[in-house]
């Protein structure tokens, strides 16, 4: 095409249908903000690129856990893929009001039949406000109780199969004689945070 023929090529461009409502749209690419999703509880989720804010009052935590119910903590190629999408209640301070997860089973060979990802609501038990610098855990169960995401400022546990009444166990089993049989979590792998600079 020649450089006379470009104006009339552009002015024809914006003409068509649709085109000159594209054209007035490209502008640099801008990502929602939330304060929530810097949350003290989340910063290190956030650091390794696990947090995104989708509005104000949203932020999606994506992550993958270790799955190791059936092999007494020992490390495998299981793994569940858990996304979970935190609703503030709204203003300054970041209270939780429900948690829409999102878990898919994989790893280890793709001979199994695909499996739909399971889709539950959580909710908070205990103190739920993400804001507070002294939030040692996040605790969410469904509404059912055989469920729970334990969120820790370095580790977030999934828990599929739990009990009533049975404690959250956030550390792999010790064997110990005494130690209660339920409920252990799937964690987050170490390696799926990004490195750390060593702190004095």
């Amino acid at each position: 095409m020649s450089l006379k023929h470009g104006p009339l090529f552009i002015a024809l461009l914006l003409s068509l249908p649709g085109c000159a409502h594209r054209a007035a749209e490209v502008r640099p690419d801008t990502r929602t903000t939330s304060h929530c999703a810097q949350a003290p509880l989340l910063q290190r989720y956030a650091r390794s690129g696990m947090v995104e804010a989708l509005s104000e009052d949203r932020v999606r935590l994506s992550v993958l856990a270790d799955v190791h119910g059936q092999d007494c903590g020992t490390p495998d190629c299981y793994f569940t893929r858990v996304q979970a999408v935190f609703h503030f209640a709204g203003g300054d301070a970041c209270h939780v009001e429900e948690v829409e997860v999102s878990t898919e089973d994989g790893g280890c060979g793709q001979e199994a039949p695909h499996v739909a990802p399971r889709l539950e609501t959580f909710v908070p038990h205990g103190a739920s406000d993400l804001a507070d610098p002294t939030l040692a855990q996040l605790v969410l169960r469904t509404r059912q109780g055989d469920r729970a995401l334990v969120v820790l400022p370095r580790n977030l546990f999934y828990f599929t199969d739990v009990k009533e009444g049975a404690p959250l166990h956030t550390t792999l089993p010790t064997g110990e004689e005494d130690e209660t049989e339920c409920c252990w979590g799937a964690s987050i792998a170490e390696a799926n945070f990004r490195e750390e600079p060593a702190t004095e």
